[in-house]
Parts: structure tokens; C-alpha cells; sequence
């Protein structure tokens, strides 16, 4: 009668511990999928805009034509840019959320930080807006060409340059 007892305690404790570790198993996968729906930091949003970019530049041209049709089949864009919009210029502010602030916000690989007018303030003195503009279009150091985005415009490399000097401080000389 005891071994009877013993199996049922057994039964009821491998119950209860099946039943917790379910409701566990549940909770973790809530918290998972609740935790996945947080925006992306500005590193994860500046990493999925490169691959994007990088898919884009990958894309073919054309195709081979195998079937003797009268034009070659050419692979089309996502979406082909407006004529309209090699007009529009960015503006310093614009160019700086998409291109600049994923290293100068946060000083990635020591960039200098926008705000910090000790440190670009030198950089102005040093090296003027000319060589600064320079250095953003070509890149220097770890910093990309054009902070990584070749469909920026030298201008619009200027207004990020300019852009950041002023919201450090730095009284720029046009």
C-alpha cells in the first residue's frame, strides 16, 4: 500500500513540475515576442540600411536572352527614382539622421559626437570647412565615404558637415 501512496505522490509532484514548466515555457515565449516589437536601436536601423543598399547594388541589370525575343529583358528596380528628385537637395539635418548620427551620435570607433564643441570646434580650427567637407566626402580613418551613403551629393555632404559644426557650437565662416 505504500508503494501505492508513493506513486501516486510521485504522479502528482511530476504533475505539478510538468504544469510549472509549461506555464514558464509560455511566460518566456510572451516576454520574447513582446521584447521583439521594441523599435530597432539606431546601430540595428543603420546595419538593416546597409543590407538593404547592398541588395540594392547587387541587383542585376539585364538578363540573358535565350528565346530570341527582340529586346533583352531588363530587370527592374524596386522603384526607379523620379527625375524630380535629382532636384531636391537634402538638408544638413536630413543627411545627419541617415547617414551621420549612427557613428557621431554615439561617438562610434572615437568619431567625434555632435554636441561636443571642444572636440569639433578643434577639428574646424585645424582643418577648416574646405578640408572637413573634404574628409567627409572621401572619407577618413574608419568614417566611410559620404558616411556610407554614395547617393549623397557633395552638397549635401557640406550640409551635414555644416549641420553638425553649428549643432556642436561652432560658429562656421561660409
Amino acid at each position: 500500500m505504500s508503494s501505492e501512496q508513493d506513486d501516486k505522490a510521485f504522479m502528482k509532484s511530476f504533475g505539478g513540475v510538468m504544469l510549472l514548466l509549461t506555464v514558464s515555457a509560455i511566460i518566456i515565449a510572451a516576454l520574447a515576442v513582446f521584447a521583439s516589437t521594441f523599435d530597432p536601436s539606431p546601430q540595428q536601423a543603420r546595419i538593416e540600411l546597409e543590407r538593404q543598399r547592398a541588395e540594392q547594388r547587387l541587383l542585376p541589370v539585364g538578363e540573358v536572352r535565350e528565346n530570341g525575343d527582340a529586346e533583352p529583358l531588363v530587370a527592374e528596380a524596386e522603384e526607379e527614382p523620379d527625375e524630380a528628385d535629382d532636384d531636391v537637395v537634402k538638408t544638413g539635418s536630413e543627411v545627419n539622421q541617415s547617414a551621420c548620427v549612427a557613428c557621431h551620435g554615439a561617438g562610434v570607433m572615437d568619431a567625434p559626437v555632435t554636441g561636443d564643441e571642444e572636440a569639433w570646434g578643434g577639428l574646424y580650427e585645424e582643418k577648416g570647412l574646405e578640408e572637413l567637407v573634404y574628409n567627409a566626402i572621401n572619407g577618413i580613418g574608419a568614417m566611410p565615404a559620404r558616411g556610407g551613403d554614395s547617393s549623397l551629393s557633395d552638397e549635401e555632404v557640406e550640409n551635414a558637415v555644416i549641420y553638425i559644426l553649428e549643432e556642436s557650437g561652432v560658429e562656421v565662416d561660409d
